[in-house]
């Protein structure tokens, strides 16, 4: 009987780093942290509606609207806001009226220069967004007031019809809103989720009046690390399944060693 030598042992295994793994690792706890990021910033907006023909130029009555709560950012002369109605005397708590802001703390403003346009700190202003059918003569009624710092002046697009703090001025407060009654600024049309920015004015700055109307880029952002955080989770979960079921299979082959014939 013939004794053979035993085969050599077979050489211990090194576990090859798999960079596709750590990719996939990365996408999976990357993912949940830019959704709920844009989670987060998704909670400073909220789909409102409001029953109003004050601006009806801009935004249609009973239209959906994204408001932007106050407290985040600054508000501009030109933008749209949602303020509670008994910041003016003898109004009914638990309303709300929309409508846009001509002047902020500090501005005195006038109605109406010779043009029939309404004045700002001695400023004309060309308003694009008003009515073009109704004369600019039609609910321009004059009044001058001076703006109280922390407060904002407004009137609605459709000036013959809207209530605004036009119809305030020899009122105690003068037609001014404290910023402690806005609810927030309207900057999309539609819902959180689907909708279209508004363009801001630039009617007060081509007046040569300082501070740009809000431009807001927060809510597209915020839906953007949504969806790119659930689309990084889904696409790096698939991955690492695919990854180490087919480093499983590799690993059972390699164990079996060659077939015997």
């Amino acid at each position: 009987m013939t004794d053979f030598p035993a085969p050599p042992a077979a050489p211990p295994r090194t576990r090859r780093f798999s960079p596709f793994l750590a990719l996939f690792v990365i996408f999976v706890v990357a993912g949940p942290v830019l959704g709920v990021t844009g989670a987060v910033k998704l909670l400073g907006y909220t789909t409102v509606r409001i029953g109003e023909r004050s601006m009806e130029t801009t935004v249609a009555d009973g239209e959906p609207m994204v408001l932007h709560w106050a407290g985040s950012h600054e508000i501009h002369r030109g933008d749209l806001v949602l303020f509670q109605i008994d910041a003016f005397p003898g109004s009914p708590p638990g309303y709300h009226l929309l409508d846009r802001v001509i002047a902020v703390g500090g501005d005195r403003v006038v109605c109406c220069g010779p043009d029939s346009r309404l004045q700002v700190n001695g400023k004309s202003v060309t308003e694009p967004y008003l009515d073009p059918v109704v004369p600019l003569s039609a609910g321009a009624y004059e009044f001058t007031a001076q703006v109280p710092p922390g407060s904002i002046f407004v009137a609605g697009d459709r000036r013959d019809i809207t209530i605004d703090s036009r119809r305030f001025v020899d009122e105690p407060g003068g037609g001014a809103i404290p910023l402690s009654k806005v609810d927030g600024v309207i900057v999309a049309r539609g819902t959180v989720f689907s909708s279209v920015t508004l363009k801001p004015t630039t009617a007060f700055a081509d007046a040569g009046l300082p501070g740009a109307s809000t431009a807001d880029t927060g809510l597209r952002v915020a839906r953007y690390l949504v969806l790119g955080g659930v689309a990084l989770f889904v696409l790096g979960f698939i991955g690492l399944i695919v990854t180490v079921a087919r480093s499983g299979g590799r690993r059972r082959t390699a164990a079996a060693g060659p077939p015997m014939h």
